[in-house]
């Protein structure tokens, strides 16, 4: 009688675990569809080319100290 009554207890806990739901892997959608991947086309990445571009229009001989300065500030707010 003892067996029986541990052995019931014990099995409780099991059947508890076994009537749960399984959740959803992979990124946690429920939508029944799977998202399309994203497609990125070279373009759309920038590259050092055009950072310098930028860099040229945007930076001067009379502007680069100030420049210079906002970027030591960037840099040091990072830390």
């Amino acid at each position: 009688m003892n067996r029986s009554i541990v052995l019931a207890l014990l099995a409780l806990p099991l059947l508890a675990l076994a009537c749960e739901e399984p959740k959803p892997q992979g990124g946690g959608t429920t939508g029944g569809a799977a998202a399309a991947p994203v497609v990125l086309d070279d373009k759309d990445i920038p590259t050092a080319a055009d950072y310098d571009d930028q860099a040229e229009k945007d930076i001067s001989e009379a502007n680069y100290k100030s420049e210079l300065d906002t970027l030591d500030k960037e840099i040091s707010d990072q830390d």
